[in-house]
C-alpha cells in the first residue's frame, strides 16, 4: 500500500510516497479504502516544525479520511462492507496516517455517508466542520451574527 510520510521537516518537498504493508483490521475495526483525505493547516505547520507539538519522525500525516469499507475485523457487522464512510482518525488510537490508500479505525467511529455527500465534502466536515460547530455552540453570543 502507498502512503505519504515526511522524515525531515520542511516544505512540501519533504513529502514522500512510501510503500507500507497493508493494514489489517483488528477486532472491532474496519478497513477503509481511502478516496479522500483532508489537509489541515496544523499538518502544514507540523511538517515545517512550527506547531506546538513536534511529531516523531517519520510522520504519516492525515487525520480525517473518507472512503469505502473493504474489510471488517472480528465482531464487526459484515453489513458495513461496501459502505461509504468518513473516519475521524484524530479521535482514534492512531490519530494520523490518513494520507494513505487504506486505514483502519474502530467501527464505532466510522460515520456512514449518504450518497449526496462526496468523499471530499465529508473530509471537510471532520476537523473544520466540527471546529465551526463547536465554536457556534460554545462561543456564539445569543442574538449575534457569526461568519463561518
Amino acid at each position: 500500500m502507498k502512503a505519504v510520510q515526511f522524515s525531515r521537516f520542511g516544505g512540501p518537498e519533504v513529502l514522500e510516497v512510501v510503500e507500507l504493508p497493508a493494514p489489517v483490521p483488528q477486532a472491532g475495526e474496519v478497513l477503509i479504502q481511502v478516496h479522500a483525505a483532508g489537509i489541515n493547516f496544523f499538518e502544514v505547520l507540523m511538517r515545517a516544525d512550527r506547531y506546538a507539538v513536534t511529531p516523531r519522525l517519520p510522520m504519516f500525516p492525515g487525520v480525517e479520511v473518507a472512503g469505502i469499507v473493504k474489510a471488517v475485523g472480528q465482531g464487526v457487522d459484515g453489513a458495513l462492507l461496501g459502505r461509504r464512510v468518513a473516519a475521524p482518525l484524530f479521535a482514534s488510537q492512531r490519530p494520523y496516517g490518513g494520507y494513505a490508500e487504506q486505514v483502519t479505525i474502530s467501527a464505532a467511529l466510522a460515520v456512514p455517508l449518504p450518497d449526496e455527500v462526496s468523499f471530499e465534502e465529508a473530509t471537510a466536515l471532520m476537523v473544520q466542520g466540527l471546529t465551526a460547530w463547536h465554536l457556534l455552540r460554545q462561543s456564539a453570543p445569543e442574538g449575534k451574527t457569526v461568519l463561518v
